[in-house]
């Protein structure tokens, strides 16, 4: 199910000692620079951290989904991050985060935008996904634990 969105990067992440919006930064940059997607990537990130100020997009168990519907984005896209050492993402849990879906969306795709928030919320409450992601050593290996994800 997930296949069918545009997922188009997924890494780990050498974060030491860095925090949540240098991280959105670095995803949102990595984004712009391997994906046709994103339009303006200083637009997209200034709209993910006006999100992050409405409300914690940290969903608890170590999971964060931090969003944005834009113009500066032209198809649905999705980045998969896996930290290496987890970051305060003021999670209703306060529980850290270690696993980072980055999901940006044009303006005018709220159905699907809507459905895919949802499919990642759903999908990262399962334990198992999380364990298979978290012992992700290598890109490679992430690679392959979120192409299992139905």
């Amino acid at each position: 199910m997930l296949n069918y969105f545009n997922i188009k990067m997924i890494n780990i992440l050498e974060n030491t000692s860095i925090s949540k919006d240098e991280i959105l930064k670095l995803m949102v940059s990595n984004m712009y620079k391997h994906s046709n997607s994103v339009i303006d990537e200083e637009v997209f990130y200034k709209e993910v951290l006006e999100r992050e100020k409405i409300g914690t997009t940290g969903i608890g168990m170590g999971v964060a989904i931090p969003h944005a519907r834009t113009e500066a984005i032209k198809d649905i896209v999705v980045s998969v991050g896996l930290l290496k050492e987890a970051v305060d993402f003021n999670s209703l849990d306060e529980e850290k985060v270690k696993i980072i879906i980055l999901v940006g969306a044009p303006k005018n795709e709220s159905k699907k935008y809507l459905e895919l928030l949802s499919l990642l919320s759903k999908t990262f409450r399962n334990k198992k996904i999380r364990e298979s992601i978290l012992e992700s050593r290598t890109t490679e290996c992430l690679i392959e634990a979120v192409a299992e994800i139905d």
